[in-house]
C-alpha cells in the first residue's frame, strides 16, 4: 500500500517536474528566449519640424531585438529632440491602422494585451490574414527564434521524488504561482523602463530616447506624435510605408 502511494506520488511530482519548466510557469511572464538576435536600427527620420524625431527600430513579438515571450503589443523606440528655442509638451503618441484609426500609446502592459487581442479577431474579421510573429519585411534579415520549451525527469530524480510526500504539493503549487508572479512583476518594471512617459515635456535643445507602446497593428500606416508649446498645438508624422508585413501572414511569420 505504501509502495503504490510513493509511486503515484513520484509520477505526480514528476508531472509537476515538465510542468514547473514548461506549461505552469507562465510563458508569457518570461524572457524572450536568448537566441533572439540584436534589434535591427532603421534611424528613419520623421518630416522637419520643430520637434526632431527619428524612429530607431520598432520591436514586435518573436523579432529581432524582443525582450519578451508572446508580447502582444508593438513597440517603436524613437530618439526625439526639441530643437526649439521654447519647451515642448509631448501630449500623445499613436499608431494608424490600415482604416486610419489611431491607436494611441499606452502605459498598461496587461491593458494593451488584451486590446491586442481584442483587435485580433477584428482585423481577422475584416479579412486581413493576421499573424502576431510576423516581422516587416525591412527588419526580417534572419530566421525568427524558435521557442522551444522541453523537459525530462530521469530514474534518479523519480526516485527522489518517491521519498517525498504529497505534504510538497500544495507547496509547489504556492512556488509556481510565486514564480509568475515574480515575472510578472519584472516584466512590467522592463516595460516601464523603456516606455516613454506621455505626456513628457522636453527643454530647449534636450533630446530623450525611449519607447511608445503600442498594441499589435498589421501594415501600420503611419506614427503621429502630438506636442504642445505654449498655445500653440502641433505634431509631426511618420509614413510606415518601410514596415510592410508587419503582421500580415507569409511575410516571416511562424504561423500564429
Amino acid at each position: 500500500m505504501a509502495r503504490k502511494f510513493f509511486q503515484s506520488g513520484a509520477w505526480a511530482l514528476a508531472a509537476l517536474g515538465l510542468c514547473i519548466s514548461s506549461g505552469c510557469v507562465a510563458q508569457k511572464y518570461k524572457k524572450a528566449d536568448k537566441s533572439t538576435p540584436a534589434a535591427k536600427a532603421l534611424n528613419v527620420k520623421f518630416p522637419p519640424a520643430v520637434l526632431d524625431a527619428s524612429l530607431y527600430t520598432q520591436i514586435s513579438d518573436g523579432a529581432p531585438g524582443s525582450w519578451k515571450r508572446a508580447a502582444l503589443w508593438d513597440e517603436y523606440v524613437v530618439m526625439l529632440h526639441n530643437q526649439g528655442d521654447q519647451a515642448l509638451e509631448l501630449t500623445s503618441a499613436a499608431v494608424t491602422d490600415y482604416a486610419d484609426t489611431p491607436h494611441f500609446a499606452g502605459d498598461d502592459p496587461w491593458a494593451l494585451e488584451k486590446e491586442s487581442k481584442t483587435l485580433e479577431k477584428r482585423y481577422q474579421d475584416a479579412g486581413i490574414a493576421f499573424a502576431r510573429m510576423a516581422a516587416p519585411r525591412v527588419i526580417v534579415s534572419a530566421a525568427e527564434p524558435g521557442v522551444v520549451a522541453s523537459a525530462g525527469v530521469g530514474s534518479a530524480g523519480a526516485a527522489a521524488a518517491a521519498t517525498i510526500t504529497a505534504v510538497a504539493l500544495p507547496i509547489y503549487g504556492a512556488t509556481v504561482f510565486g514564480i509568475n508572479m515574480h515575472n510578472k512583476k519584472e516584466m512590467h518594471k522592463e516595460f516601464d523602463r523603456r516606455r516613454l512617459p506621455l505626456p513628457l515635456s522636453l527643454a530647449p535643445g534636450e533630446t530623450r530616447t525611449g519607447s511608445f507602446f503600442v498594441p499589435t497593428i498589421p501594415n501600420p500606416r503611419a506614427l503621429t506624435v502630438h506636442w504642445r508649446s505654449g498655445s500653440e498645438e502641433g505634431h509631426t508624422a511618420l509614413a510606415l510605408d518601410f514596415l510592410q508585413g508587419l503582421h500580415v501572414k507569409g511575410t516571416g511569420d511562424a504561423g500564429k
